[in-house]
C-alpha cells in the first residue's frame, strides 16, 4: 500500500513537473492529475481506516490474551484447591461365600473385600466406616438373598440409628435383590455402618452379590 501510494505521488510530481516546464499541454491532463488525486486521497483514507482497523483488532486481541491468562489463574486455583481437598472413598463385597443369618438380633456386616479404600475412613475387620473429615457423603449398598423360606434384608446406620432400610419377605426360588442410598451430613467420629435385620438372612459369592460403597461429595 505505501508503495502504491509513493507511485502516484511520484507521477503527480511528475506530470506537474512537465506541465510546468510545457512539455505536456494538452487540455485534459489537469482532469487526469485530479483523477490521480482523488485516487490518492482514497488510498490515504483507506489506509487510514486499515490503521483504525488493525488498532481496534489489537486492543480486541490484548482484551482477549488478558482474559485467557485470569482464566488460566482461575484454573490453576482451582486445581491447587482441588488437589487439597481430602479424598475419602470406598467399595466393597460382603466377602462370604453362601448365607449370613438368620439372627436373633441385629449384627454388624463386615464387609471385608475391599475393592476400594480412598483414605482408610472403612474398616473391613469391624465394617464401621468413621469420618475423618466434616462433610456430606453418599453412600449405597445391595443385599442378596437366594434362601426359598427366608426374607433377606440390612439397614444402614450412623451412630447407631438406623437411617435407610431394604428387605424382602420369603417365599422367593431365586436370587433376589434389593438396593438403597442415601446422603449424610457427618461430624468427624461419625460412624456409618451396615447391619443384618433380626430373623433376616443375605447371600454372597465371588460374583460379589452384596456390596456397601461410600465417598465424600464435598468437605464443610
Amino acid at each position: 500500500m505505501k508503495v502504491s501510494v509513493a507511485l502516484l505521488m511520484l507521477c503527480c510530481l511528475s506530470l506537474s513537473y512537465l506541465v510546468a516546464n510545457g512539455e505536456i499541454n494538452q487540455p485534459h491532463i489537469w482532469s487526469e492529475m485530479r483523477d490521480l488525486r482523488d485516487k490518492l486521497d482514497m488510498t490515504m483514507k483507506d489506509n487510514a481506516k486499515m490503521a483504525e482497523q488493525i488498532l481496534e483488532l489489537k486492543k480486541e486481541n490484548a482484551g482477549i490474551y488478558e482474559r485467557m491468562k485470569i482464566g488460566e489463574t482461575q484454573l490453576d486455583a482451582f486445581k491447587r484447591e482441588l488437589a487439597e481437598q481430602p479424598k475419602v472413598a470406598f467399595s466393597a463385597d460382603l466377602g462370604i461365600h453362601g448365607n449370613l443369618g438368620p439372627q436373633k438380633t441385629e449384627i454388624t456386616l463386615t464387609f471385608n473385600n475391599i475393592f476400594t479404600n480412598i483414605g482408610n475412613n472403612y474398616n473391613p475387620t469391624t465394617g464401621l466406616f468413621t469420618a475423618l473429615v466434616k462433610g456430606v457423603y453418599y453412600f449405597r449398598f445391595t443385599a442378596c438373598g437366594v434362601q426359598k423360606n427366608q426374607s433377606m434384608g440390612a439397614s444402614l446406620h450412623k451412630n447407631g440409628q438406623k437411617i435407610v432400610s431394604v428387605g424382602q419377605w420369603h417365599h422367593h426360588d431365586q436370587h433376589r435383590f434389593a438396593s438403597n442410598g442415601v446422603v449424610l451430613q457427618l461430624e468427624v467420629g461419625d460412624v456409618v455402618c451396615m447391619k443384618l435385620l433380626p430373623d433376616y438372612t443375605i447371600y454372597d459369592s465371588p460374583g460379589n452379590l452384596s456390596t456397601f460403597s461410600g465417598f465424600l461429595i464435598y468437605p464443610l
